[in-house]
């Protein structure tokens, strides 16, 4: 059964930071579909909770270099 995260994600400029996110977050294991929007500083998450928690989406955002809000 899958789950949504939507998360507030800073320093996205551009549709290439969107499509950079959807990348990095679509290659994790249980991730199901992502949307970004850098004009509403926001990223939405299908996932499957038995596969990928939302702390690992978390640090893969910032790991490519963005901010998300606690």
């Amino acid at each position: 059964m899958s789950e949504s995260l939507q998360l507030t994600v800073t320093g996205m400029t551009c549709g290439g930071c969107e499509n950079a996110v959807k990348r990095a977050v679509s290659k994790l294991a249980g991730v199901e579909a992502v949307s970004a929007d850098h004009h509403a500083n926001l990223v939405d998450v299908e996932f499957d909770p038995a596969r990928v928690t939302p702390q690992a989406i978390r640090a893969e955002i910032e790991a490519i270099g963005y901010d998300v809000a606690p």
